[in-house]
């Protein structure tokens, strides 16, 4: 009697289990993706899992504690999950919808509520597809310098990261196939991080800076050329485009002006123009010979060049406030960062107030080379450089702290890598990461110098990735 108690009431508590096994079940055709990745290795400096700059070497007889000391790492949270919907025709176009979210948490909002193990959203879009051109609505890559010929090669999450490696932003989008061969897009694009937290409580979940204060969306725009005459590297085959955004900002100041010995604070505002051109492709020079990628070689890349980029750039490039603008005016500089911070300014200062615009430029490189058709390797370079005045650079350096002196000025990855493709669901790897960072300024401590202009790390993991 007692066994037989102990047996219904363990079906009983299967129930639940057994009622929802396989009950995954949609409206539409749904199918479910993405992958488990882990990977665990060590940093020669005292970074996490994804490093992307490098902390200054210590210098003067100072230790920068994360020069120092590096430290070992394991790491599940890239961890991918997807859902991809067919629905019903629409205006005679085929319609899907893509839903994915990974468990780093919101990757541009580094808080501890947006940490590793908080599923984060990543896309979110719908799709029209017609026989020569497409219609995409919703979040999802950018189209100006992205290139993801890396997706899924790399094993650290961040590398490339400040080499226009791609945002996911909310856009519409319109593409259309010319000649077979020949495809442009256009669409308007969020310059801002959404995933952000708002500025202002009163305004709502969303954000306000200088970007949303501009009352008009970024336009991108890309023309390209594609062929698979010259043979082709898994999905990939020959491509060159030329591409870039255009957009505005209002860069928001204040100042006090004197008014019959009272003072009234006055804000004003200069609208800026922000752009970027970007020139990528992917060569085959030896493709795959049916379906076979054993000895496939192939390079591909980008380089870009680029003024107020906004959220097109990876936040990891603006570590720092790189992208920080120049308010001058005779007499003196005031910093302003890119979401406006309030000055105080004379009125006479007011009127000859200018806005030093940031510039940008840098790009990579990918080297794939198959060994046989599951083994292969891969090699990058990327290199990124922003060009900053020297009066914005060394802003009150050997004051208490140097305004500007933790901004970077140029970073440079190089990255190796071997792959396995146990089977079509387990990819595995070995990669080394050396990188090298330079700042606007020496570390200051009052008048003393406690930190180097730069610093070097490198990095060592085995990973692996699991798709389904």
């Amino acid at each position: 009697m007692k066994k037989t108690i102990i047996v219904m009431l363990a079906l009983f508590l299967a129930l639940p289990a057994i009622s929802f096994a396989g009950s995954a079940t949609s409206r539409w055709d749904m199918t479910i993706g993405g992958f488990v990745k882990f990977d665990m290795g060590y940093n020669t400096q005292g970074y996490g899992q994804d490093p992307v700059l490098a902390g200054r070497s210590g210098t003067g007889g100072y230790d920068n504690l994360t020069d120092k000391y590096g430290n070992f790492f394991m790491y599940s949270g890239q961890t991918t999950l997807n859902f991809l919907v067919k629905g019903p025709d629409a205006w005679g176009a085929k319609t899907s919808a893509f839903v994915e979210g990974h468990f780093r948490g919101n990757e541009y909002v580094g808080t501890a509520t947006n940490s590793g193990g908080t599923f984060g959203l990543r896309h979110a879009f719908m799709q029209f597809d017609w026989p020569n051109s497409k219609l995409v609505i919703g979040q999802t890559w950018q189209t100006w310098g992205l290139l993801p010929t890396f997706a899924s090669m790399l094993l650290d999450y961040n590398n490339l990261g400040p080499f226009l490696k791609g945002m996911r932003q909310p856009l519409v989008r319109f593409e259309q196939t010319l000649a077979k061969d020949w495809t442009y897009k256009i669409g308007i694009i969020a310059p801002t991080n959404t995933l952000g937290s708002n500025t202002d409580s009163s305004t709502g979940y969303g954000v306000t800076d200088s970007y949303t204060r501009s009352s008009m969306p970024y336009f991108e725009g890309s023309f390209g050329w594609s062929s698979d005459k010259c043979g082709s590297i898994g999905p990939w085959k020959m491509l060159f485009a030329l591409e870039g955004f255009y957009g505005r900002q209002k860069q928001i100041y204040s100042y006090t002006a004197v008014q019959a010995s009272t003072y009234s604070l006055t804000y004003g505002s200069k609208d800026v123009d922000s752009w970027g051109i970007a020139f990528k492709g992917f060569i085959p020079i030896i493709p795959e010979k049916k379906g076979n990628k054993t000895g496939a070689l192939s390079v591909s890349g980008n380089l870009y060049y680029t003024q107020n980029p906004g959220m097109f750039q990876s936040p990891a490039s603006t570590a720092g406030g790189v992208f920080a603008a120049n308010y001058s005016y005779s007499g003196g500089s005031y910093v302003s960062s890119i979401n406006g911070t309030t000055v105080a300014l004379t009125a006479a200062q007011q009127a000859a107030l200018d806005y030093s615009s940031p510039v940008q430029y840098g790009g990579w490189g990918q080297v794939s080379y198959f060994i046989t058709d599951k083994l292969f390797v891969n090699g990058w370079y990327g290199y990124t450089r922003a060009l900053v005045s020297d009066a914005w650079r060394l802003a009150n350096a050997g004051a208490t702290t140097s305004t500007n002196g933790n901004a970077m000025v140029n970073t440079t990855q190089i990255i190796g890598n071997i792959m396995y493709d146990v089977n079509a669901a387990i990819r595995m790897g070995f990669e080394y990461t050396w990188y090298n960072t330079r700042y606007a300024n020496y570390q200051w401590s009052g008048t003393q110098i406690v930190g180097a202009k730069d610093g070097t790390g490198q990095s060592f993991r085995v990973g692996a990735y699991y798709f389904f």
